[in-house]
């Protein structure tokens, strides 16, 4: 660190979001040095000052800088931390790192973009509904593509849990035996893609998340990189976390 806001080292160190950390401080909740903190932004030295929570001390050593990853997850890999049927998980393909996890989910079948991190306030607000997440996936299904169903994917599809599913198609490319086509989606329903194709009568071959937020996939089939810091800050902006 060691000069680092009072809320954004709360959220270090996993005792709440920074817009939470702001309520403890103005709730009394926060101490630095034996005295109850006033006024929120206050500026902390983690070398010399200590700093207490509802009367608890805070283990400065708790805080600690963030990791964030893009990984391309290939077919028949689990997203999940571990797998109770000792199946391939997407951990596996990710360097070691304390306290990472997968940003939402790809189906087993799914392969393509897939963020992770330890950044458990940004991976929230990534996920949280409110916030739209726009996501950009390659669908290929067999046969051709009713141009017709363009509107109808547009205007929603019943996919049976009592609200329409919508997308936005992009592109679609065809070849002799199958369509390609290009889809924007802001939700994140349990194979929402697919059973959204399935209720229009098509059969999906294959689907591939191409992007996320912004990010774009950019490395191989089982692989992963560090995200930059530009792109740390994109994904920031996104939800407004700048």
């Amino acid at each position: 660190m060691p000069l680092i806001r009072i809320n954004k080292l709360l959220s270090q160190c996993g005792i709440a979001s920074r817009r939470k950390a702001d309520e403890l401080i103005r709730q009394g909740a926060v101490s630095i040095n034996g005295k109850v903190l006033s006024r929120l932004g206050v500026i902390v030295d983690t070398n010399i000052d200590a700093v207490s929570v509802k009367g608890e001390k805070l283990k400065l050593k708790q805080a600690k800088g963030y990791s964030y990853f893009l990984l391309n997850k290939p077919k028949d890999c689990i997203t999940t931390l571990r797998d109770t049927h000792n199946r391939r998980t997407v951990m596996e393909l990710l360097p070691k790192a304390r306290g990472l996890f997968p940003v939402g989910r790809l189906d087993k079948d799914t392969t393509g973009l897939l963020l992770a991190t330890n950044d458990g306030e940004l991976a929230h607000r990534l996920m949280h509904p409110r916030h739209e997440i726009k996501k950009r996936y390659e669908v290929e299904v067999e046969g051709s593509f009713r141009e017709k169903d363009s509107e109808r994917l547009g205007k929603g599809v019943d996919i049976g849990d009592k609200r329409l599913s919508v997308c936005k198609i992009l592109d679609t490319k065809k070849d002799k035996t199958a369509t390609m086509v290009t889809l924007e989606i802001h939700e994140g329903r349990k194979r929402q893609i697919r059973r959204m194709f399935q209720a229009l009568g098509y059969k999906v071959k294959n689907l591939k998340r191409v992007v996320y937020a912004g990010l774009e996939l950019d490395i191989r089939e089982g692989s992963c990189r560090n995200l930059t810091e530009k792109e740390v800050m994109l994904l920031k902006k996104e939800v407004g976390l700048l």
